[in-house]
């Protein structure tokens, strides 16, 4: 109360805080700001949408998450201002002259007397036209339908959602009933393009809600591959990939696979790729239509009643957009509607370029593809060019970001100061937000993706004889984990080990090595920077506690190299390594060979790893990196079979982790915890001593 007595007498009157001017300018502009936000709103969704897929961008997922929430917010707020606007400052007159207006039977019309000159148009009356311009908004882009792959089953929210704002725009519109002119029929006329594409966006999330959804565009007559439907590689891929996606349904946990079925695709799929660059790009092409069904509209088009209803929407918005440009070359419009006229033509071309630009992107997807190659024999009017159009205009796409997170913790012990910020910010927010401070994003390098497929062919497809032939010396070393915790730690002792053996070989740039390096890295950001979402155990804890004896391997190793006369005690500095007199290193070699089933020993993480470096050493003085490689192979695909079905799901919104390629690569294989409750595939008629993988201990590393 003392601040409004202060202002109130330095203040003219009826003006109590001298921001008159201010609150005038808001009140003129606020709903032009309002309704601009949105149109600004849809369109960087539209964009981001799509490239979210594509990019590990923190900004980007955070901006999409923010406007995302904030779009429906002020679109409610707008309708509601709207609701409460001025349109007709004279409206009980011009009502009390339609009450004199008389019938003619001869015209079987009302005839109404000539309007007072009085009767006007309220200064608000344009603004009504922008309330179904907002229901048009809130049906979102094509690019992007849900934030997370849970809304899917909150469809009826999206439906209640509809019916509210349905209802607030209708309330809007009711002012503009007995409006003179010709706004009124505009504003009417806009109400259908807004519930169609709202509407669409209710249709396609009650459609992903169903378990047994495979998107919008049937598979076609034949389950098989013809070759003549499909004239490019990729339009093969993507029908491959499509008649996996009917099969296995891999966005859904419980689903049952249909076991001839899945033995035919895995003929299909042994027979057709051979590399791991092919199995990984169907495997790209797979995750892009399971997000693009999942968390967009594409494949909506593609539909008859898609397409009639995308064909009204956009046929009604430019045609309301050419009558009232015509409205306004033909002055009809009063004075005070300058400047909003220019943001009614705004907002009716932002909806016009959302609606092309929707369909743009669905002509670009592999779900276009897919469609034109089941339909070249139907609808050839329709198919040929869109087929003309991905084989010389958009033969290659970027689908996923193509990047690998890495986390060295060599880098981390070698950079780590213990200051005071740095302990200051490790109280704050935790070890683990210390740790995530040295991880990084690298493309992927050459042969990594033929390594893992091998591996995983080999693994999916090796006989009970041979796998034994495998527990050679070096693998006698390599132990089972039975929990997540025994996982993460065996994570770390193998990283560690890992990178003692890159650091220390003059020859690390050999594609073996760097390829072994990447896995190892990128197992570590996985364990790091993504415990949350993957199967993994919090054990930052335990890597500070063990940083010095890990800087120490690190440094006692770096810079030896390999000369080729250089025997395990000079490679390693036994003072540097030794833990307080417990068990040396000669002792630690001297355990090579004993089996360790399971069971946590009571040595540290340091000279676990330091045994494998020891196990690691070839008789040419080399180090032993096809084992390393099979054993970080063993090691992701472990993971990927143990990482629930949603958390692969949900990365694909992310930009898509390398570790979800592998999980539906398995898949493919016959190799998936999805498929171990039905009949194997995998059969050797040659041989029949072959067993299930079910049957078989593969959660051991293996040489």
């Amino acid at each position: 109360m003392p601040c409004h007595r202060v202002c109130q007498f330095h203040s003219p009157p009826g003006d109590y805080n001298g921001m008159a001017d201010m609150r005038a300018f808001w009140e003129n502009w606020d709903m032009r700001i309002l309704i601009l936000y949105i149109l600004l709103t849809q369109l960087y969704l539209h964009f981001s949408g799509r490239i979210r897929r594509q990019s590990r961008s923190s900004l980007i997922i955070v901006n999409v998450w923010l406007l995302y929430l904030f779009s429906d917010l002020f679109a409610t707020i707008a309708l509601g201002k709207l609701s409460k606007l001025k349109v007709n400052s004279d409206a009980k007159d011009y009502l009390n002259q339609m009450k004199n207006s008389t019938y003619d039977k001869a015209t079987h019309s009302f005839k109404i007397p000539p309007l007072d000159s009085k009767v006007k148009m309220g200064k608000d009356a344009l603004r009504v036209i922008w309330a179904p311009l907002i229901l048009f908004y809130l049906g979102g882009p094509d690019t992007i339908t849900i934030l997370r792959f849970e809304e899917n089953k909150l469809w009826m929210r999206h439906l209640s959602g509809l019916g509210m704002q349905g209802l607030r725009t209708a309330y809007a519109l009711v002012a503009t009933l007995f409006m003179p002119g010709s706004i009124a029929y505009l504003a009417l006329l806009l109400c259908i393009p807004g519930i169609i594409k709202y509407g669409e966006r209710v249709w396609v999330v009650w459609s992903n809600s169903n378990d047994d959804y495979t998107g919008l565009i049937p598979l076609g007559s034949t389950p098989e591959i013809d070759e003549s439907r499909a004239p490019q590689p990729r339009a093969r891929l993507a029908l491959l990939a499509h008649s996996w996606l009917h099969t296995l349904r891999p966005h859904v946990e419980d689903y049952e696979c249909v076991a001839g079925e899945v033995r035919a695709l895995v003929t299909q799929f042994r027979e057709r790729i051979s590399t791991g660059d092919e199995a990984f790009k169907l495997i790209e092409i797979e995750l892009g239509l399971i997000y693009e069904m999942l968390f967009s509209k594409v494949g909506t088009i593609f539909t008859l009643w898609g397409s009639i209803l995308r064909f009204l929407s956009f046929s009604f918005l430019v045609s309301l957009l050419v009558v009232f440009l015509s409205t306004l070359m033909r002055n009809k419009l009063p004075e005070h509607f300058i400047g909003d006229d220019v943001i009614t033509i705004v907002l009716l071309a932002g909806a016009i370029f959302l609606d092309l630009a929707g369909i743009v992107v669905q002509l670009y997807s592999d779900w276009a593809l897919i469609w034109a190659c089941n339909n070249i024999d139907r609808i050839k009017w329709g198919a040929n060019p869109v087929l003309f159009l991905h084989k010389n205009i958009i033969s290659d796409r970027k689908t996923w970001s193509g990047v690998m997170g890495q986390l060295s913790l060599r880098e981390y012990c070698k950079n780590y100061k213990p200051t005071v910020c740095d302990k200051t910010w490790e109280r704050l927010f935790g070890k683990e937000k210390m740790l995530k401070r040295y991880k990084t994003q690298k493309k992927l390098v050459p042969h990594l993706k033929d390594l893992i497929f091998d591996g995983l062919r080999a693994i999916s497809g090796v006989r009970r004889a041979e796998w034994t032939l495998l527990r050679d010396d070096h693998a006698q070393q390599f132990k089972y984990w039975r929990n997540e915790l025994e996982f993460s730690q065996s994570i770390v002792i193998w990283h560690v080990a890992t990178e003692v053996c890159y650091w220390s070989d003059p020859g690390n740039v050999d594609t073996k090595a760097r390829v072994v390096k990447m896995l190892s890295d990128y197992m570590m950001y996985l364990l790091v920077a993504c415990a949350p979402r993957f199967p993994f155990c919090n054990i930052c804890d335990e890597i500070m506690q063990n940083r010095k004896d890990m800087k120490e391997l690190f440094d006692s190793y770096e810079g030896v190299g390999n000369k080729g006369n250089t025997t395990d005690t000079t490679l390693v500095n036994k003072k540097r390594i030794e833990n307080k007199g417990k068990t040396t290193d000669t002792t630690l070699v001297k355990k090579a060979g004993v089996e360790n089933k399971g069971n946590n020993t009571d040595a540290a993480l340091v000279k676990e790893a330091q045994r494998i470096v020891h196990g690691m050493k070839g008789d040419s003085n080399s180090w032993d990196w096809d084992i390393m490689g099979h054993a970080w192979v063993e090691m992701i695909r472990y993971a990927a079979r143990e990482n629930p079905v949603k958390n692969h799901i949900e990365e694909l919104r992310r930009g898509g982790e390398f570790f979800t390629h592998v999980w539906l690569l398995i898949m493919h294989l016959d190799d998936s915890e999805k498929l171990k409750g039905r009949n194997s595939s995998r059969v050797d008629e040659h041989d029949s001593t072959l067993e299930d993988s079910k049957n078989w201990d593969l959660t051991r590393f293996w040489g």
